[in-house]
């Protein structure tokens, strides 16, 4: 039987084979799956229901990279990559298999419009979603409302006066946002049903109240922009996500609870992308609709500024203990 070292050298190997490079902690095998932690040490005698990420599942054929783990990989998985559309991706999420040849065999992971949604398994040329039921739905849930959110815009091109180039349009843009929230509540709601912690699951579930609040906020927004042509810059009131929590002791439920450090870590990327898709929107946005994503802008910082607090503390921490500290 191969040795615990030769296993965790077999699993990173698996992962280059996905064109994965590095990780941003370490693996562990624990109970025949290899977790992906930012732990410093592993207490013992402890009943640890999860380990931080599981990325990895070895099976009696080999291994099995899971839709989380890739997920949480995201940019880093560079081959294996198969894009689908959304007409195709609604055809996997129910079960059915798209022919599609030419793909690699074995597992891959499943993308739209370059996000990586999950894994796939390619046998022959036939495609097939190996994403768990339950995320299944929320993916059919976000392809449902974006339906309907496109079925109320008017389709009528725009272009570029200059170059004759189309351009996006109001009604694209703050559909792309509507699709944003509801990507960051399905990624908190499930962050905050595996937190373990009570203070990272509440906190993880206001974030996930407050991606529904915003999405909902600009449904209204649409729906007017449609109605009148033009939208009046307001934000929906909100408390502050941390009202009535102490956030020292949420960091010291942190310091032992692996998840949540790498689901941290998940959000923020996710809450950088956001920013920088509304700020880029105002710079070509007329006057009202710009101030509008402005302030969208505004409410993702507080999301990534609270993130990222809690991820340079996480960052101190495991430098404090492991001595990774520069010589005098």
């Amino acid at each position: 039987m191969p040795s615990y070292a030769d296993q965790i050298k077999e699993a990173l190997q698996y992962l280059r084979m996905f064109g994965v490079e590095e990780v941003s902690g370490q693996l562990i095998l624990r109970h025949g799956a290899f977790w992906l932690t930012t732990a410093s040490e592993i207490p013992e005698g402890v009943n640890i229901h999860s380990i931080g990420v599981r990325l990895l599942r070895a099976q009696e054929h080999g291994l099995k990279p899971t839709s989380f783990g890739l997920m949480l990989l995201g940019p880093k998985v560079k081959s294996r990559r198969v894009e689908v559309s959304r007409r195709e991706l609604r055809e996997l999420l129910l079960g059915r298999g798209l022919r599609k040849p030419g793909l690699p065999q074995g597992y891959v992971a499943l993308c739209l419009d370059g996000e990586v949604l999950g894994c796939g398994e390619v046998r022959g040329e036939v495609l097939r979603c190996q994403i768990p039921l339950g995320r299944r739905q929320e993916l059919l849930n976000v392809l449902t409302h974006e339906e309907k959110r496109r079925a109320m815009a008017k389709a009528e091109p725009k272009y570029n006066g200059e170059k004759g180039e189309p351009v996006e349009s109001p009604e694209d843009v703050l559909k792309g946002a509507i699709l944003l929230e509801e990507w960051g509540r399905i990624f908190y709601q499930h962050a905050a049903m595996e937190a373990k912690s009570a203070g990272v699951k509440e906190i993880f579930s206001r974030l996930a109240h407050e991606e529904e609040n915003h999405k909902e906020f600009l449904i209204k927004m649409l729906s007017e922009l449609i109605r009148t042509g033009g939208v009046q810059a307001s934000s929906p009131s909100s408390m502050p996500v941390t009202s009535g929590i102490s956030l020292d002791q949420v960091k010291k439920e942190i310091e032992v609870a692996d998840f949540e450090a790498a689901a941290i870590y998940a959000g923020m990327a996710l809450e950088e992308r956001a920013v920088a898709f509304y700020a880029e929107k105002a710079k070509v946005a007329p006057p009202a609709l710009a101030q509008l994503y402005r302030t969208l802008a505004n409410w993702e910082q507080t999301h990534l500024d609270l993130l990222a607090a809690w991820e340079e503390d996480i960052r101190q921490r495991i430098w404090h203990e492991r001595g990774f500290w520069p010589l005098d």
